[in-house]
């Protein structure tokens, strides 16, 4: 029971620094030995609880942890909500829906739902999988609602993973996340993934505190910008719903 009760205060010290950990920052955090603190991590990381930076050597919450995050979150009415506007989005479109959350310390997306389209699109990711938030529409839809403080004290991190077409620089990226804020939904072609194009809307609960994007993807050479702006005018008609009806402000005002 002690090694459980440790390792719940190892997650509240990710939850608290939202950043990668240390044997030192747990070591200190926790008011342990530092013999101990890498032994409790060591324990984690045989479990499957932790994953290991293999460039820097910090400690991080491994998949499995996500997983059960995310099974918590299917819980969300806006989930709920989402999934079932995306459902009636791809059934139309035919193209492939995702609804997705920010990773911590924000550097990433997070799949939650995918809903596979009727055309064909060679590449598609699953549940669990991670991309970069400053090269996905998903990712900048997200971003967009952040303010531009917690933004600028990510960028670092954010532009570690930008694709070759991402911006490359903070005021790039701010004016990228302003242009978000300013149409409602969010657009990628080529970035993260070669070939394909997506866009994206994001929607916040303000009494669940949970915020959440949607998107579509498709085969960026087959849909010109004025069928992708249809699409995105569309998503974010469905987002304008969904906002209202749980009361966010952005799709509120």
């Amino acid at each position: 029971m002690t090694v459980l009760i440790s390792a719940a205060n190892v997650f509240r010290l990710f939850a608290s620094a939202e950043r990668d950990l240390s044997v030192t920052d747990v070591a200190e955090g926790l008011s342990l030995p530092k013999s101990s603190a890498s032994r409790l991590l060591r324990q984690m990381l045989e479990c499957g609880m932790l994953e290991r930076c293999a460039d820097s050597l910090l400690y991080r919450p491994a998949l499995l942890l996500l997983e059960v995050a995310h099974q918590v979150r299917a819980t969300t009415p806006l989930l709920a909500r989402m999934e079932q506007e995306l459902e009636n989005l791809v059934g139309e479109s035919g193209h492939t829906g995702y609804i997705s959350v920010l990773d911590q310390p924000g550097a990433s997306v997070v799949v939650l739902r995918v809903h596979r389209g009727s055309h064909p699109l060679q590449v598609v990711t699953w549940p669990g999988h991670k991309s970069a938030a400053i090269a996905t529409s998903t990712g900048r839809a997200l971003l967009a609602r952040l303010d531009d403080d917690t933004v600028a004290s990510h960028f670092d991190q954010l532009v570690a993973r930008a694709a070759p077409s991402s911006p490359r620089d903070l005021a790039s990226l701010r004016n990228r996340l302003e242009q978000v804020r300013r149409d409602g939904w969010a657009v990628a072609q080529d970035e993260a993934l070669p070939g394909v194009g997506s866009v994206s809307c994001a929607v916040a609960d303000p009494l669940g505190k949970e915020t959440m994007a949607f998107c579509l993807s498709f085969p960026s050479r087959q849909i010109p910008p004025v069928d992708a702006e249809a699409l995105a005018r569309g998503l974010a008609d469905r987002a304008r719903k969904i906002g209202r009806a749980i009361g966010d402000p952005f799709w509120s005002r």
